[in-house]
């Protein structure tokens, strides 16, 4: 029988088909050509849920460590012994010591992702970590700089003109935040209909389909943008849009002035002629649209190169603007119905941990370059991490791991096996998406229009698996805090949460039957701008930027870069899942003596890994890679630290990271 769906493997959502048989296996996925959000089109790996389902490693019954080996105990085992010891530790050392960490998985599961909001509410708990910290704090952030508000812009698709892409290759990813559902036909359309120009150090996948691809060296797409908003503010900007709705233009324009053609073609690596050919197409374009992806956010230059496509954007009177980009404010959240508070011009901080005074909270979390230093303090006891692959997403590799191994309560809630819950105290097993019904809470700014995807459960669950919802909210019932108001875990079921969740919506949403993808509105304009203009306009010039630009120097002769595959997302692989190893330009290679294959050494000043290598033309001389999401010898995290990180947001820096390659066994 098929039944209908959607994935819930990255922003997307894309609808699905689910081939089951009477025994509840599944036997295939395929895209839901019904379904007005994808029209048909899903990738790899969203049809391979089969295998996620049914792979080997899944977690099926709960588990508890009793010295050195996990044994399967019973729910209310593992319950009581992990809130009796979460109890204990609050009374004694305060709320504090209780951490939370949400990983990508709980996002995309909209009750766990509720619930955890509420549970660090009911706990007190000012440790709160998330992977926001780990790879896209800069957008947030400088969106409450400039706008006064952690937006998140993309293209108003069918009516922008030029789309601009900077490190982020969403014919693979599907968009950084912007979801980008049917990749290769919204590339058809932005090429037939307009134009597509790619800013990149990979000729990537979205590179090679695009109008234009710019092969910039690793870490300078700020200069190319910033020599755009020059030239504009020169000739072509609109003047009246910036009269109207923007402050500190001026400033703007004196933090630019020395972004000239020569000076950006030095420093990016791109021809003088390429720029102004790209100056004169911003031109004829009008409005337009930048996105930016975890080749930016995850780089030293990540703020400032966020700050320059806010810029354009404005420069261009293209933000919440038909025909440029808009900022969706969700239609269950509701961004633009509810009054929220207007960030300062350095956004929403707060006070650091005690161990980290200097690492300030972003948008009410602590930055996770932290959470070592917490842990060895003694501040950090515990741990509650939601489908977090801390081992490969965490910086510094060998330190995460022994600090990991420290806490009293490392409480992982998950679907597979992996390096963290190798190392857990609790390992509570969870429902995966086909045995969940589900609405797509936690990615209800990205879609393309006032829209939400329903699913009902699509399978009955395997082994004794249950809900991130109810797991949390027993533990909290033997804490005897609420960790959701209002629902009883003995009592209410999966679909009575998910009914009550997408009541918030604009428009009802049907969650009694089959899946369905419900639209309030197209689009919404101008719900952003006015919130600016509330405190004098966008804010184009502040001042932590401007010291950060100046600051910026050229970097080092070879650098690591980030890297998406196409058959997994981070740690979450699919069953044909590629393998990883380093990727290294040609010329790169023959310097230093290296051939397909051969076993090469990555050193950075945090450390080293040992791989195979992967002589890649796409690579611009210069940049290597090596994927990240990968355990064991080629994690790639053995060369990041916790320690070195921007000063601004407290991100560690896990692009255009400096690097030296070698052969293996040479020193």
């Amino acid at each position: 029988m098929i039944r209908k769906s959607f994935c819930r493997i990255c922003t997307s959502a894309c609808g699905v088909l689910v081939e089951v048989d009477d025994e509840e296996r599944v036997l295939s996925v395929r895209g839901d050509a019904d379904n007005l959000l994808s029209h048909g089109y899903t990738c790899s790996k969203g049809r391979a849920m089969g295998h996620g389902h049914h792979r080997e490693d899944r977690l099926l019954y709960p588990k508890m460590r009793n010295g050195d080996a996990m044994e399967r105990v019973s729910w209310d085992e593992a319950l009581d012994d992990v809130a009796a010891k979460l109890r204990a530790i609050i009374d004694k050392s305060g709320p504090d010591a209780v951490g939370i960490f949400l990983g990508g998985g709980g996002y995309l599961d909209s009750a766990a992702y509720a619930t955890a909001q509420m549970m660090r509410k009911a706990l007190r708990t000012r440790s709160y970590y998330s992977d926001m910290t780990i790879d896209t704090v800069s957008k947030i952030l400088v969106g409450e700089m400039i706008g006064g508000f952690a937006a998140l812009p993309r293209p108003d698709f069918g009516r922008c003109r030029m789309t601009i892409y900077v490190g982020t290759n969403p014919l693979v990813s599907h968009g950084h935040t912007a979801m980008l559902s049917s990749p290769a036909v919204r590339m058809r359309e932005f090429t037939t209909e307009g134009q597509v120009w790619v800013l990149d150090p990979r000729r990537s996948e979205t590179a090679v389909k695009a109008t234009r691809h710019l092969q910039t060296r690793p870490g300078t797409d700020y200069a190319v943008l910033a020599y755009l908003v020059r030239e504009l503010l020169r000739d072509g900007a609109d003047r009246e849009y910036l009269d109207r709705h923007a402050q500190d233009v001026e400033a703007l324009a004196e933090a630019v002035e020395g972004f000239t053609c020569a000076r950006a073609a030095a420093i990016s690596g791109i021809a003088t002629e390429v720029l102004e050919e790209f100056s004169a197409a911003v031109r004829r374009a009008g409005r337009v649209s930048v996105e930016s992806g975890t080749g930016v956010s995850m780089s030293p230059a990540a703020n400032v190169t966020a700050w320059m496509t806010w810029a354009l954007m404005i420069v261009t009177g293209s933000l919440d603007r038909e025909g440029g980009a808009w900022s969706n404010p969700g239609m269950l959240t509701q961004l633009d119905n509810r009054r929220i508070p207007t960030a300062p011009e350095e956004g929403f901080r707060g006070p650091g941990p005690a161990s980290r005074p200097d690492l300030r909270s972003v948008a009410g979390e602590y930055p996770c370059a932290a959470m070592p230093d917490e842990i060895e303090s003694g501040n950090l006891r515990a741990l509650i991490n939601l489908s977090g692959n801390l081992i490969t997403c965490m910086p510094g590799t060998e330190r995460i791991t022994a600090a990991l191994r420290q806490l009293e309560v490392l409480l992982t809630v998950e679907i597979a096996d992996n390096a963290t819950t190798a190392l857990s105290t609790h390992v509570l097993p969870a429902k995966d998406q086909l045995e969940r019904p589900d609405v797509s809470l936690g990615t209800d700014f990205s879609f393309p229009e006032l829209g939400a995807q329903f699913t009902p459960a699509v399978v009955a669950p395997r082994g004794d698996v249950r809900s991130y919802w109810w797991i949390l909210t027993q533990i909290g019932k033997r804490m005897s805090l609420d960790f959701f108001p209002g629902v009883n875990p003995d009592t209410v079921t999966d679909d009575d949460v998910v009914a009550l969740l997408a009541l918030g919506a604009r428009t009802p949403i049907d969650t009694s039957g089959e899946a369905n993808y419900t639209v309030a509105a197209d689009r919404a304009f101008g719900w952003l701008q006015s919130r600016a203009d509330e405190f004098g306009g966008w804010r184009l010039a502040p001042g932590p930027l401007v010291a950060q630009l100046a600051e910026l120097a050229p970097g080092p002769d070879l650098v690591l870069i980030s890297r998406r595959q196409k058959n997994q997302l981070n740690s979450r692989k699919s069953a044909d899942h590629g393998t990883t190893g380093i990727y290294v330009n040609p010329d790169d290679a023959a310097k230093r003596g290296l051939n397909d294959g051969d076993i090469a050494v990555v050193r950075s000043r945090h450390g080293e890994l040992t791989g195979s290598v992967t002589i890649d033309p796409t690579l611009v001389s210069g940049a290597l890679s090596v994927p990240h999401g990968f355990e064991g010898s080629c994690n790639v995290n053995q060369l990041t630290s916790a320690d070195d990180i921007d000063p601004i947001t407290g991100m560690p820096i896990f692009s255009n990271l400096p690097v030296e390659l070698a052969r293996a066994g040479n020193p």
